[in-house]
């Protein structure tokens, strides 16, 4: 499937496909793209349903479709190897295109990754709990607690989701480790000039909320290239057991925290985030 796909560099420069989670990656674009192009080639492609991909009639977003369309991708621009980035749900995307195209990926950088939605969702659930007890909503703040406490293995269809979104302003506000930065982050994406339906585009990937309850945590050790593990201090999407896994079972991964940001460190630590990015994919591109 053809992608749209905005790419900012010299186009001889170490490539770097950043592969973006849900609502797309128009954002890391306009805080990331000028800063990498000074030695990267940043090659960030608007997902299959997202922005300006439309999803055709009656097609569904998979996992499988997405990996199928990177290495589409990778191969009409002629490359034959490339450094991933997944930023969030990309996260757990580029887990398998590791493990699933060796040869075509150098290295993996995990941008708070979200890799076990089940782990994620109960580091974030009693939290959700003691929001909601705040505002007054003592039946979900239950609600909240109830799950975090189940036995089993949670599901999309438990409603973790809709729990989260629940709490409107204060959940987007626990994205930042300064709150408020948040609407200068959202001004970002009304400078992009997308329309509402644009923007809307990226429910369609809501149906692969299945595959990211199934935790990616046992598949981390398998991958055979080197990774970055970038986190946010004050993250709740990349968990501490999803962390803690990583940095025991991933033989060439390192980490790098970043003290003042939560789940955009590529915002709110924009020079840093950049340097230690272009750092490392370099280093890994000589070694190549």
């Amino acid at each position: 499937m053809k992608l749209s796909t905005a790419e900012y560099g010299a186009p001889d420069a170490p490539p770097l496909l950043f592969i973006h989670g849900h609502g797309g990656g128009y954002h890391y674009q306009r805080c990331q793209a000028d800063l990498l192009a000074h030695d990267l080639r940043l090659i960030a492609p608007d997902q299959r349903g997202v922005l300006r991909t439309p999803l055709p009639p009656g097609e569904t977003v998979s996992l499988d479709l997405l990996i199928e369309d990177f290495e589409e991708l990778r191969s009409d621009l002629g490359i034959e190897r490339w450094t991933i980035l997944g930023h969030s749900a990309g996260g757990n995307y580029a887990v398998e295109y590791a493990i699933r195209h060796p040869d075509a990926v150098n290295a993996v950088v995990f941008d708070c990754p979200c890799w076990d939605f089940d782990a994620n969702d109960r580091h974030r659930l009693p939290i959700f709990a003691r929001l909601y007890d705040e505002l007054g909503n003592t039946e979900a703040a239950r609600r909240c607690r109830e799950l975090a406490a189940v036995p089993r293995r949670l599901t999309a269809a438990d409603g973790s989701v809709e729990l989260a979104f629940g709490l409107g302003e204060r959940f987007q506000e626990l994205s930042f480790h300064d709150p408020s930065r948040r609407a200068e982050f959202f001004a970002l994406g009304e400078q992009g000039g997308f329309s509402d339906e644009e923007w809307a585009r990226g429910n369609s990937h809501l149906v692969t909320l299945d595959e990211l309850y199934t935790s990616k945590l046992e598949r981390l050790a398998r991958m055979p290239q080197p990774s970055l593990l970038i986190e946010g201090v004050d993250d709740l999407a990349t968990d501490p057991v999803s962390v803690r896994t990583y940095r025991e079972t991933v033989a060439r991964g390192r980490t790098v925290t970043f003290e003042r940001s939560a789940h955009f460190p590529h915002f709110e630590e924009a020079v840093r985030y950049a340097a230690v990015v272009r750092a490392f994919v370099l280093e890994v591109t000589q070694r190549a």
